[in-house]
C-alpha cells in the first residue's frame, strides 16, 4: 500500500510538471516551486525581483547527445529586447541585450525544468554557492543574475518588451515574455554589486585551497621569491598584502619543441595563498618555469597566474 502511494505522489508531481507548457519560460516577483507555481506574472515594474522556470520536452541529460553521466552540461540563456519595426514594411526585430552560461550537473541534469533566477533577491537566490547549478565568474564579476540585473540596469526609461531564450546543446529548448516598465532602472545596478557579493560569499564559503601533489620547500622557497620579483606582484596584479602558504599542485612537466623533439623548458603549477588588501584570504594559481639553456635547466622564474579565487582562512588548512 505505501509502495503505490508513493507512486501515485510522483506520478502526480511529475503530471504537475508536464501540466506547465513545455518550451515555455514562467516568471514570477517570488521564487517559483516547479512543480505547483504560483503567482505567475508577465508584466512587472522596475525595483521588482524577477524569477523565472523554463520548462522542457524531456529530462535536460536527454537533451544532450553523446556526454557521459558525469558531464557538466552547458545552459546558455539570453535575453533579448524586442524592438518596433524600423519601417511599416518590417516586423518587430529583437535585440540582444546579453548571455550567460549555466553548467549543470548531479540531480538537476534529470529534471524537466531548469530554475533561472533573473533579478533575484540576494537573499533568495538559489544560483550561488550550489554544486549542481554554477555561473563562473569572468574577471571581478560573476555570470547569472549578476549580469542580467546589470544589464536590465542599463535600460532606458519607459517600457520594455523583454524575451528570456535557454538554449541547451545549442539549441533553443524554451522561451518565454515579459514587459518591464519604470522611469529608473538603477534599482538593478545596485542589486547587482549586493549579487555578486553574495556570490563571492557563497564561493568563498565553499572554497578549499588546493591540495599539494609533492613537498619541496626548497622550490616553494624560489617560488615566493620569483613571484615577488616580478613585475605582476610590483604593479599590483595581485590583490595581495602577503603570501600566507604555497602548496605546488602541478609538478614538473617538460616541453620539448614540436618538431626537433629538444627541451625548451619545463614548468610547474602552485597555489599561492595571499591575505588581500581587504584582509580577506585567497588564492591563485601560478605558474613557474626553467628555461632549458646549454644543458641544463635555468633558475626558476615567474610565468603567469590566474584569477583569484576568495575563500574562508579557516578553510586553507582543510586539504594541506
Amino acid at each position: 500500500m505505501k509502495k503505490i502511494l508513493l507512486f501515485l505522489i510522483s506520478l502526480f508531481l511529475q503530471l504537475a510538471v508536464m501540466a506547465q507548457t513545455a518550451g515555455k519560460v514562467e516568471f514570477s516577483d517570488a521564487p517559483i516551486s516547479p512543480d505547483s507555481p504560483g503567482n505567475l506574472k508577465t508584466e512587472f515594474v522596475a525595483g521588482e525581483p524577477i524569477y523565472a522556470v523554463a520548462y522542457l520536452t524531456d529530462a535536460v541529460k536527454n537533451l544532450y547527445q553523446n556526454q557521459s553521466p558525469s558531464a557538466q552540461l552547458q545552459v546558455e540563456v539570453f535575453i533579448y529586447e524586442q524592438k518596433p519595426p524600423l519601417y511599416s514594411y518590417q516586423q518587430p526585430r529583437e535585440e540582444q541585450l546579453t548571455f550567460n552560461n549555466m553548467w549543470i550537473s548531479g540531480t538537476v541534469k534529470d529534471n524537466k525544468y531548469l530554475v533561472v533566477d533573473i533579478t533575484p533577491d540576494p537573499a533568495k537566490t538559489s544560483a550561488y554557492g550550489g554544486k549542481e547549478i554554477i555561473y563562473k565568474k569572468f574577471g571581478n564579476k560573476y555570470e547569472g543574475p549578476v549580469n542580467f540585473a546589470e544589464t536590465l540596469g542599463k535600460l532606458a526609461p519607459g517600457e520594455h518588451k523583454l524575451k528570456v531564450v535557454v538554449n541547451c546543446y545549442y539549441a533553443p529548448v524554451a522561451s518565454g515574455e515579459f514587459t518591464l516598465t519604470g522611469d529608473n532602472f538603477s534599482f538593478y545596478t545596485t542589486l547587482a554589486e549586493q549579487l555578486n557579493n553574495t556570490a563571492a560569499s557563497a564561493g568563498a564559503a565553499g572554497a578549499e585551497f588546493p591540495k599539494a601533489v609533492v613537498s619541496d620547500p626548497a622550490r616553494i622557497t624560489r617560488m615566493t621569491t620569483a613571484l615577488k620579483n616580478s613585475n605582476d606582484w610590483r604593479n599590483g596584479r595581485f590583490d595581495a598584502t602577503e603570501i600566507l602558504k604555497t602548496a605546488i599542485t602541478y609538478d614538473w612537466e617538460i616541453r620539448r619543441h614540436e618538431i626537433s623533439g629538444a627541451i625548451l623548458h619545463r614548468y610547474c603549477i602552485a597555489a599561492v595563498a595571499v591575505k588581500t588588501k581587504s584582509g580577506e584570504c585567497a588564492y591563485y594559481k601560478v605558474t613557474f618555469q626553467e628555461d632549458y639553456v646549454g644543458g641544463k635547466f635555468q633558475p626558476l622564474r615567474y610565468d603567469g597566474a590566474g584569477d583569484k579565487v576568495v575563500l574562508r582562512c579557516e578553510n586553507l588548512n582543510k586539504n594541506y
